[in-house]
């Protein structure tokens, strides 16, 4: 795993990890994208830190435009 980034937001009122990944290859080329699930050997070291409140996510109930 070479990087990993993502957030912990609340969705449906449960807690939701919308988490994006680059993972490195033997050979040494990288694929990446969303992570749906993973298995790491033998540890990951994740770092969590705390947003304070004014920078919290929130729905924004309008219709997206194009």
């Amino acid at each position: 795993m070479l990087s990993l980034l993502g957030d912990i937001a609340e969705q449906h009122g449960a807690p939701a990890l919308p988490a994006h990944a680059v993972l490195g290859r033997r050979d040494g080329s990288t694929t990446g994208g969303h992570v749906k699930r993973a298995v790491v050997w033998p540890t990951l070291e994740v770092i969590v830190t705390e947003s304070p409140a004014h920078l919290r996510k929130r729905v924004d109930p309008r219709p997206a435009s194009r």
